[in-house]
């Protein structure tokens, strides 16, 4: 087994785009900005530290509905599974990763 062998259960997606999320039970909104995405999960990028094991809910913006795997883009329930500070240093902005608590493409 080599280093570069991928683990992933899923096959991952690059796409940048807008979404905003909110902890659970939560009505305000976090803007942020979508990396990557697979069937079981997501990482973006955020203004805020996350903390791991936080339930948030996550909700994509301006999508149309007939756009590739549409139903991806409707809002869902999340795990933050880890959150550390973006490169460079001087960074403000967190990468974090979260897991889907239902599968969310089929």
């Amino acid at each position: 087994m080599t280093g570069t062998e991928n683990k992933r259960e899923y096959e991952r997606f690059d796409l940048s785009a807008p979404m905003v999320y909110a902890y659970h039970d939560s009505d305000l909104f976090y803007q942020a900005q979508l990396c990557n995405y697979c069937k079981g999960g997501m990482c973006f990028l955020s203004g805020n530290a996350l903390e791991p094991g936080s339930d948030i809910y996550i909700m994509m913006e301006n999508f149309a509905t007939d756009s590739v795997s549409a139903e991806f883009y409707d809002g869902f329930l999340a795990e933050v599974r880890w959150c550390r500070k973006n490169a460079p240093e001087n960074s403000t902005e967190y990468k974090v990763g979260v897991k889907y608590y239902q599968t969310v493409i089929k």
